[in-house]
């Protein structure tokens, strides 16, 4: 009876030593090829951050030029005098003046979004080391 009990303990302590030996390896199986899956993610993320803070880069450079172009125009509007053909041009430059403000209203907002965009971006890259 001793022999009986004494068997079924040791092919009970065989069946758990493979299985946790198996569970092991099949965990590392799949622990290795989740990495292999996220690497290429991580490259592609990293690359879409260089290309989002390229583009934010063009935003800032192109928002300093409108914003350097508004301020000509409002200073040729200020010393144009009041002449029938002036007040044409003025009113020209007038409406380039509102389409420079819309531009670069759209530039801003651009720069706002990319901004948001470049963080969220980051907090991935920073939660997934």
């Amino acid at each position: 009876m001793v022999f009986l009990i004494l068997q079924m303990a040791l092919l009970l302590i065989i069946a758990v030593s493979i299985g946790t030996i198996l569970g092991w390896w099949l965990n590392k199986l799949k622990t290795k090829k989740a990495l292999a899956d996220a690497a290429p993610t991580v490259e592609a993320t990293q690359g879409r951050e260089l290309v989002l803070k390229n583009q934010l880069d063009k935003c800032f450079d192109d928002n300093v030029v409108l914003r350097r172009e508004l301020k000509f125009a409002q200073s040729h509007q200020v010393t144009e005098e009041d002449d029938s053909p002036e007040q044409l041009n003025r009113e020209e430059l007038q409406e380039k003046i509102n389409v420079l403000m819309d531009d670069l209203q759209m530039r801003e907002d651009t720069v706002v979004s990319l901004t948001q965009e470049l963080k969220q971006l980051q907090k991935r890259s920073n939660n997934n080391p």
